[in-house]
Order: C-alpha cells, then sequence, then structure tokens
C-alpha cells in the first residue's frame, strides 16, 4: 500500500474521531474540514478525479464553511461545552465497535471474491481523466441551473445573515 495513502486514511479517520468526541463544536468543525480532505485524497487514490473534486468544492468549500458561518453567528453554540455527555457515550461507542467489525468482515469478503486485476488494467482505469466531460455539460448545456443554484445559495448566505443579526 501506498505510504501517502496510508497517511491520508489515518489522518482522517483520527480527524473524524476528533470530529466525534470533541466537546467544543468549532474545533469540532475545523476537523470536519480535514475528514473531508482526507476522503478526497482517498478518491484522488481510487481513480474517481470527479469525486475528489466534488468532495473538495462542495463538502470543503461549501458545507464546512457554511457550518463554521453558522457557528459563528450563533454566540451562544460557539460556547457550548459537551463534557456533561461522557457517560452517554458507552452504548455509541459498543454500537461503533459492532458497525466496524460488521463493515471490516463484509468487505473483506468481498475483496476476496472479486476477480484479481492485473496492474497494467488497475492503471489504465485510474489514469484516464472522467472529469472532461461533465465539466462540459456542466458549464454547457446546465450553465442556466449551475448558475440558479449559485443564486438561491448566496441569497440563503443573505438571509442567514440578515437574521442573525443584533436587533
Amino acid at each position: 500500500m501506498n505510504k501517502v495513502l496510508l497517511l491520508a486514511e489515518i489522518l482522517t479517520v483520527a480527524s473524524a474521531l476528533v470530529v466525534g468526541f470533541h466537546p467544543n463544536i468549532l474545533y469540532a468543525s475545523v476537523f470536519l474540514l480535514f475528514t473531508f480532505c482526507g476522503v478526497a485524497v482517498m478518491f484522488l487514490y481510487a481513480g474517481a478525479d470527479f469525486l475528489a473534486g466534488a468532495q473538495i468544492i462542495i463538502y470543503v468549500g461549501g458545507v464546512t464553511i457554511l457550518i463554521l458561518f453558522a457557528i459563528m453567528l450563533t454566540q451562544w453554540l460557539y460556547k457550548i461545552k459537551l463534557a456533561d455527555l461522557r457517560n452517554k457515550m458507552i452504548l455509541p461507542a459498543i454500537l461503533s465497535v459492532a458497525v466496524a467489525v460488521f463493515l471490516y468482515r463484509a468487505l473483506h469478503q468481498m475483496v476476496a471474491t472479486l476477480p484479481l486485476q492485473t496492474p497494467e488494467a488497475l492503471e489504465k482505469f485510474t489514469s484516464t481523466p472522467k472529469t472532461a466531460l461533465m465539466g462540459h455539460a456542466l458549464l454547457g448545456s446546465y450553465l442556466l441551473p449551475f448558475e440558479a443554484i449559485t443564486i438561491l445559495l448566496l441569497g440563503a448566505m443573505v438571509g442567514a445573515v440578515w437574521l442573525a443579526r443584533p436587533e
């Protein structure tokens, strides 16, 4: 396994754990940004360059920034600490371990039943760009709906600022 991919996987899982268990919501949302970036790196190594780009644009550039923006606008949410929930984490931790074991076993069985691919076939699959046609479609025949969504999101952002302003 590639060392960069292994490092990305470790950092993604570690930052996802911080997201789940950190008592400060601001720090959790910042680590959510790192989790999304790590997932994008894994998409790149899987040969899914469009999904990696969409992950960066939509989740890192949109969702995480929107979450940070909402946290900064609501002062009371920024100051909340989740320290009183420590004894309520036992059941979710047990369920998380059970789901992780189930997923690991299912993935292991799936990989065992897959036909073996030659390295040349895998190299050909991961090296072909898949984003050119999607880029032409988004900026060609679907340009108007794409821009309408942009204006809708801008209106939602302005509305959120207007609602959160002090009286």
